[in-house]
């Protein structure tokens, strides 16, 4: 995925949040992410945009309860990210550590 892919994907979900927190009416807030989308469709290659065409509008809460669009690679990940510990083979050997200091 492009940078500006990446960036067209944040800003769909910037728009759907804005929308939603409006309850559908416009507002300022949505019409600079629009500025900010067109901008970087304009950068976009050819088959990003037939990708985005192919897909379809992502950008309005149908439901209040609905989820925003998923993207690709984001906070929305389902499995969690294992943290390291430096210096140590498991939590809890990080935690006897910790606890005998």
């Amino acid at each position: 995925m492009s940078k500006e892919l990446a960036l067209y994907r944040q800003l769909e979900l910037r728009l759907w949040m804005t929308r939603w927190r409006n309850e559908g009416q416009e507002s300022s807030e949505e019409d600079v992410i629009l500025d900010e989308m067109e901008a970087t469709w304009m950068n976009l290659v050819e088959d990003e945009k037939a990708l985005l065409r192919l897909e379809g509008p992502r950008c309005w809460p149908t439901d209040s309860s609905t989820l925003p669009p998923e993207l690709i690679h984001t906070l929305y990940s389902v499995t969690p990210s294992s943290w390291s510990y430096e210096g140590f083979h498991s939590p809890e050997e990080a935690i006897l550590s910790a606890e005998a200091a």
